[in-house]
Formats: C-alpha cells, structure tokens, sequence
C-alpha cells in the first residue's frame, strides 16, 4: 500500500510518502520511501503572545500544503492522514486554518492530544532501533517536549510538556548572541518544567533502559558533532550522542552567533535559532536522568502515522 504521512508541526511541515508493508521483530510496519519533502512553517510563531495564528504563517502553512498535496496527487497515494500538533492545539483560530486547508487543498487535518503524538512519535522512532529492554524515547519538537517511557514489567507511560523550542526562542533568544540574563532564565524555565520528569520515571531506572531521541534538534546535534556537510540519513540514524558532546555543543553554540552557527549546520541555516534551547533542554534531561548516552532516531511521527495507517487499513 502506497500511504502519505504528514506532521503539520509547530516549527516544519513535513511529508512522506511510502510503500508500505508488515514489519519484523517489534517493528509494526517497514516501508520504502517514494517521496519526502520538509518546509519551514514557524507556524506557532508568536502564537504564545496572543494564542493566535496569525494571517503570514497560515499563508506560509498554506502554500506548504499545497505543495504536499501536488506530490501526493503526483504519485497516486492510496491513504493520506495528516496530524497537526502542538500549534494548533494551542490557537483559538485553528478551526479557521483547519478550513482553509480543506477548502483549498483537500486535506483534512486531525488535531492530536500530546499523549496520541507522544505514542505515534514512539512507534515511529523505534523502528530500526534495537531495544532489547526498557526504553525511554525522548521528542523535542517546536511546541512540547514528549517522553515515552515503556518496559517489560511496568505499563507504558507518555509525558507530554509545554516546553517547545519555537516558543522558547520567542522567548528568550533576544539578541544575537543570547546574553547571559536570557540563558539564566532560559536554564531556569527549562529546568523548572523538567522536574516532574523525576516523578514520572520508574525508580531506580532499569540499568538496561535505552534512551532514544528523535527530530529536529537531536538530529542536528547528530549532525553537528560529526561535522557533515549535509544530511545523511546512514550516518545519523542509531548515532549515539554522548552528554559530554551535547553539553560542548550548548557552550559553543550559545555563546556563538547566528553566522558563527552556520559551520555547525551548513545544511540547514533555518534551524540556526532554535538549536540553543532545544539542546539546552536535551543537556537538562540527560543530567536529571543521568543517561549519559541518547541514541538518535531518524524516524519519528512520520513514520508512526504510517504504522497508524496501516493498522486502521487491517482493522
């Protein structure tokens, strides 16, 4: 079956198109990808002054999805179901968006709980990676920071916070470098909303959990550190990421400008504002938790709406 993915996200809209079949092992599904495509949205920009989208980014929303609709059009895709998250759960106007879309792409879009994208999220980025016990699967996007904690003997547990990277650098990311003052209160929010990640987590952790990450901001880190020049899948998929690497990296990158940022990530300049408080909330959980190692995940909601896909398709 040839399906169509689509995260409309609170910094990127992304798509994927695949073929998709049953998995092996623990894996629900594994497809071949037919066709992918991200935009740079920032819909959830500024969304946190007047929890409103404003007309620029649905304009920009818009235009992106009408480009997934042409693609998706172009290859024949037999199911499509697009999940919108964060931002649109927050706005007060997302129903007109919603209506917009509709009338002049023909998608429908379906506004998920932080739980239901925190469980397609897990499924998604668990593909491909071995997790031979418990793991604890770490999301950071643009308007919440999502933890999926499963294991053998103890019932699944998904944290969703409200602690996102687009709105933190609204926020916080002022000037260019950050100042100090801004990175103290930066620090101080981060960590103040990580302490009920303390409580959720089963004590003492299980010495054999995995820790596994996935989007944006781990991905980039991944990149980052092995210092590619462009996006490659093989190099960063099962990467692992070690703290003291990721807290070298928030020393340098948030005392570094925007420009001086650009030789981290010369592939992707639109992350280049975002990338401090994402990877000053990934050094804060690794230090709480004391995992001093993240397996990074190329997969993630995408690819867990395939699964959801597939498994209304048998149902």
């Amino acid at each position: 079956m040839t399906y169509a993915a689509i995260d409309i996200g609170t910094n990127t809209f992304r798509l994927l198109i695949a073929e998709v079949r049953p998995g092996q092992d623990k894996n629900i599904i594994s497809f071949d990808e037919i066709c992918s495509k991200r935009i740079i949205t920032r819909l959830g920009e500024d969304i946190s002054e007047n929890g409103l989208l404003n007309t620029e980014v649905q304009e920009r929303g818009i235009k992106a999805l009408k480009e997934f609709a042409d693609l998706i059009a172009e290859h024949k895709t037999e199911k499509v179901l697009a999940i919108a998250t964060s931002a649109l759960r927050k706005a007060k106007n997302s129903l007109e968006f919603i209506n917009k879309v509709k009338d002049l792409t023909d998608l429908e879009m379906k506004i998920i709980t932080g739980e239901k994208e925190a469980w397609l999220t897990a499924a998604g980025m668990a593909i491909d990676i071995n997790r031979p016990g418990p793991c604890l699967m770490l999301d950071i996007g643009g308007g919440s920071t999502e933890l999926i904690f499963t294991g053998d003997n103890a019932a699944p547990a998904v944290l969703s916070l409200d602690l996102g990277v687009v709105y933190l650098t609204d926020k916080y990311m002022k000037s260019d470098p950050p100042s100090d003052a801004d990175l103290k209160l930066l620090e101080y929010e981060i960590s103040h909303k990580l302490e009920s990640v303390i409580c959720f987590l089963p004590i003492p952790i299980p010495e054999e959990t995995v820790f596994i990450g996935t989007a944006g901001t781990i991905t980039a880190l991944a990149a980052a550190v092995q210092r590619l020049e462009r996006y490659d899948h093989e190099r960063i998929h099962n990467f692992k990421l070690n703290m003291t690497d990721v807290n070298r990296m928030y020393c340098e990158l948030s005392r570094a400008t925007t420009s001086e940022k650009s030789k981290f990530l010369p592939f992707e300049p639109s992350r280049l504002d975002i990338i401090v408080p994402g990877t000053l909330i990934l050094l804060k959980l690794m230090q709480i938790t004391k995992f001093y190692n993240i397996t990074v995940s190329n997969y993630g909601l995408l690819e867990g709406i395939l699964a959801e896909l597939y498994i209304r398709s048998k149902e």
